[in-house]
């Protein structure tokens, strides 16, 4: 049965889902960002075992330029982070809305078919009334 409420639930529906796919980017961008510190991570390690090697090998300017490429990473994983969490409360909101209108359109529907089963049983007492009303007529006149 269609309801009132049935375009809401489409509009909620698409943003849960819109939510849904950005959420899921954003994760995929920290599992990125991830597999990048270690990758910065080990090649700091593996730099410092070659520099460890050899005493006219000088790596402070390499081990410098890493640190900062994982300080960049952190930054990014904060960001991402916090828009992972807005995403997230928008998509607890947008569920919320949902099930409200969902609600909303249950309550309807049960509304329409309550409506529904007391015009029908309306209509059976009035046939019924009718019927004995006809049933009973005669028998009153020939009672005085």
């Amino acid at each position: 049965m269609k309801t009132p409420y049935d375009g809401a639930m489409r509009v909620q529906q698409r943003e849960i889902d819109d939510v849904r796919v950005a959420i899921s980017v954003q994760v995929s961008q920290l599992v990125q960002i991830e597999n990048n510190r270690a990758e910065v991570e080990a090649a700091m390690e593996r730099e410092a075992r070659i520099a460890a090697g050899d005493i006219l090998f000088s790596s402070h300017a390499y081990v410098e330029r890493m640190c900062a490429q994982r300080a960049r990473l952190r930054e990014d994983q904060a960001v991402v982070d916090a828009q992972l969490g807005r995403l997230r409360n928008k998509a607890m909101a947008a569920y919320s809305s949902f099930k409200a209108i969902e609600s909303a359109a249950d309550s309807f529907r049960t509304e329409a078919e309550r409506a529904r089963e007391n015009a029908e049983q309306a209509q059976l007492d009035d046939r019924s009334a009718t019927a004995f009303a006809l049933g009973r007529g005669p028998v009153r006149r020939r009672s005085p």
